[in-house]
């Protein structure tokens, strides 16, 4: 019995989804001086940030449930890291993917000037984060340069 209760402890401690998280997807770099991102959270609180352009959204449940499916099944905190080498170019512009789950970061996707570990993910989670980044892509993405929108 006890051994049992143990091995029912482990499987729903693996299946446990996580309490909250949060998708940040940022460019930046280049000469022009690039600085654009936007975070997505599980509450569905889109916010756009173009340099000094605020852009602030709700996203419906029924987009939001399918999102948080996703990044349920990407299964990330068994997920090692890998080292991937740096483009070392001065006027790059330098990409960023990061899903926060309960405060931890995973960097699933992007390039940077130095050296950086990154997420190194199976064939099934680049399938499903792929799946991920259209269903975020449906919502707009990047804030546009001409944007005026402004977040109090």
């Amino acid at each position: 019995m006890t051994i049992l209760m143990i091995g029912f402890t482990a499987t729903d401690a693996q299946t446990k989804q996580c309490t909250t998280w949060k998708i940040t997807v940022s460019q930046s770099g280049g000469f022009a001086g690039i600085m654009k991102s936007y975070t997505l959270d599980k509450e569905g609180n889109l916010n756009r940030i173009n340099k000094d352009q605020r852009n602030f959204e709700k996203i419906d449940e029924a987009r939001m449930a399918e999102i948080d499916k996703l990044v349920e099944e990407l299964n990330l905190p068994r997920t090692k890291l890998k080292t991937v080498k740096g483009s070392r170019i001065y006027d790059g512009i330098y990409n960023s993917f990061v899903i926060s789950l309960d405060g931890k970061d995973y960097k699933v996707a992007g390039n940077s000037f130095d050296d950086a570990q990154f997420t190194a993910l199976s064939k099934k989670q680049t399938e499903t984060l792929a799946k991920l980044k259209a269903k975020i892509d449906e919502l707009g993405g990047f804030q546009p340069d001409a944007t005026t929108n402004q977040m109090n």
